[in-house]
């Protein structure tokens, strides 16, 4: 459910930043501090417990065979996807990024600058080979060495000049605790109860609020990073409070097609602001919400829908040479951030959910 929340906020910030270049802004205003917190840690302190048992006993040749290079296969692909989508269509919205969407450059230089909005995958491969390669060394040396390493970049001390690196320095931190401390993570979230939602609600939200009033405290090391402790904190905790509510049911069906929506919301939001721009929009801020929240809804729905067909077209996700394997066991489409299916029993249990 915590998965589910997190790709629809970055579903609806990623929507409101193109929107924008087309005429329909001030859709977020200071509450995008609130959505620039929680979504990205979360996914990597998800990532990083659902991995923490691969990372910490499994080869070399499992963890790349499993974990690696599938995350590399579909960064690859679907950067090939995004890439054609704005070379043939040029006069689409895009954002200011490291190298435009449609320059020829930005394929060539995938392995070593992660310039489109699929770098997270290419993170994604590159914390977990990380911790692969570190995790003898103590645990709690390691995490604060990574935590001290996201406070310099979120706070500006240390800048590469680049949006994906300075967010892989900034998010390495969530996967090295999601992994190195899973036990205690899941122990305190078991004890857990209602009211510590509360409290850590009024925690992230008393952080983020002070974070968007007074600019000036970004700058302090340490600040932002525990804006993001406190709202995945507040995330998970929520999450837990409210997974048997029946209006969790969507949000739970959104984090098993997680893997879905982003791949295909980068491909959907653009030519959907491209249409809404025709209309050279110039209408009040409530309405651009509107607009926002439905362009929202459309890529979420796509994915959820891409989800749906993804055994029909595995490859899609996974490399080919190991979707013929799985189809022959019947095993479903896992995104990287989740555990695989551990039995034929289990992979039916879970394409059924």
């Amino acid at each position: 459910m915590a998965r589910g929340v997190a790709i629809i906020a970055v579903v609806y910030f990623h929507a409101t930043l193109f929107l924008e270049v087309v005429g329909v802004d001030r859709t977020l205003g200071r509450a995008k501090a609130l959505l620039e917190l929680v979504p990205l840690p979360a996914f990597f302190l998800i990532a990083g417990l659902f991995s923490s048992r691969l990372v910490k006993e499994g080869s070399f040749r499992e963890l790349t065979k499993k974990r690696v290079v599938p995350l590399l296969y579909v960064y690859v692909l679907w950067s090939l996807f995004r890439f054609a989508m704005f070379a043939l269509f040029p006069s689409l919205p895009s954002r200011a990024t490291d190298i435009a969407a449609g320059d020829p450059l930005s394929l060539l230089l995938l392995p070593v600058l992660p310039a489109s909005l699929y770098w997270f995958l290419y993170a994604l491969a590159l914390s977990t080979l990380l911790t692969w390669i570190l995790r003898r060394a103590p645990r709690w040396l390691l995490g604060a060495a990574a935590a001290a390493a996201s406070m310099l970049f979120t706070s500006g001390v240390v800048n590469t000049g680049t949006i994906a690196w300075n967010r892989i320095g900034t998010l390495f931190v969530f996967f090295v605790v999601g992994v190195l401390f899973r036990s205690e993570i899941i122990r305190l979230m078991t004890r857990a109860r209602h009211w510590h939602a509360g409290v850590a609600v009024g925690i992230y939200l008393a952080i983020a609020l002070a974070l968007a009033l007074a600019r000036p405290l970004l700058t302090i090391p340490g600040t932002v990073f525990l804006g993001q402790v406190a709202g995945v904190a507040a995330l998970l905790l929520v999450a837990k409070s409210v997974q048997d509510l029946r209006a969790a049911r969507t949000l739970v069906r959104c984090g098993r097609a997680s893997l879905a929506i982003y791949l295909s919301h980068i491909l959907v939001i653009p030519p959907l602001a491209w249409l809404i721009g025709l209309f050279s929009p110039s209408w009040p801020t409530v309405v651009n919400i509107l607009i926002a929240v439905a362009v929202t809804a459309v890529a979420v729905a796509v994915g959820l829908g891409l989800a749906a067909v993804a055994p029909r077209i595995p490859w899609l996700f996974s490399p080919p040479w190991t979707t013929a394997r799985r189809r022959s066991r019947s095993v479903p489409i896992t995104s990287p951030t989740q555990p695989a299916p551990t039995s034929s029993r289990r992979a039916a249990s879970n394409m059924r959910r």
